[in-house]
């Protein structure tokens, strides 16, 4: 009874990714060179259950989209583009202080769910894909969460701009040579835009 008599904010959220999601490290040998090109945005839907002692409880479903270039001969005019979609689900507890702007700090747990990766290769003439790409050695991830923002509040209307910092226990692409990874250290800027229902 407590839980239901307390309010829910629903909206969206959306935001830029700070940190790069794939770190390349120093070439091991001449074959397969990697190269990405951040996808700078980062959205979807988010909920919040309001709880005594200003706790709150904040589920999200962030959607990112992956992408990087492989040369697995070494030279340009063979490539493969590989894209995916990353989906994270973080789940937070929340908790306010003071007045006026009400700042906020959260902690939690996240899982990123990698799906719909596939790899082109191509020359230019002839071209092939490879479904699941060769550098995916998971599809699922977990990580910390830790953030802090602001609460805005216009009536019913919520803006909260947030960072947020996820670390991933472990990778979900790694390629055979050792160049290319996952970058464990997520770096967000986010601002989430919701409705408070009583």
């Amino acid at each position: 009874m407590p839980v239901a008599a307390q309010t829910i904010d629903f909206g969206i959220k959306a935001g830029v990714p700070a940190t790069d999601p794939f770190v390349v490290n120093d070439q091991a040998s001449g074959l397969t060179n990697y190269t990405f090109k951040t996808q700078r945005y980062t959205f979807g839907p988010t909920l919040e259950l309001h709880l005594p002692y200003s706790l709150a409880v904040e589920g999200d479903a962030l959607y990112k989209p992956l992408r990087y270039v492989s040369y697995p001969f070494g030279f340009d005019s063979f490539s493969g583009t590989t894209t995916a979609e990353s989906w994270e689900f973080p789940v937070l507890v929340k908790r306010y202080f003071g007045t006026g702007l009400h700042p906020y700090g959260d902690a939690g747990v996240s899982v990123r769910q990698i799906r719909g990766g596939r790899t082109i290769f191509t020359n230019g003439q002839f071209q092939t894909t490879q479904e699941p790409p060769f550098e995916l050695t998971s599809n699922r991830s977990i990580g910390f969460v830790f953030g802090g923002g602001l609460d805005i509040a216009k009536g019913q209307i919520h803006f909260q701009p947030e960072i947020r910092y996820t670390r991933w226990r472990t990778s979900n692409f790694s390629s055979p040579n050792g160049v290319l990874a996952s970058n464990l250290n997520s770096v967000d800027v986010l601002i989430g835009v919701t409705f408070r229902k009583e």
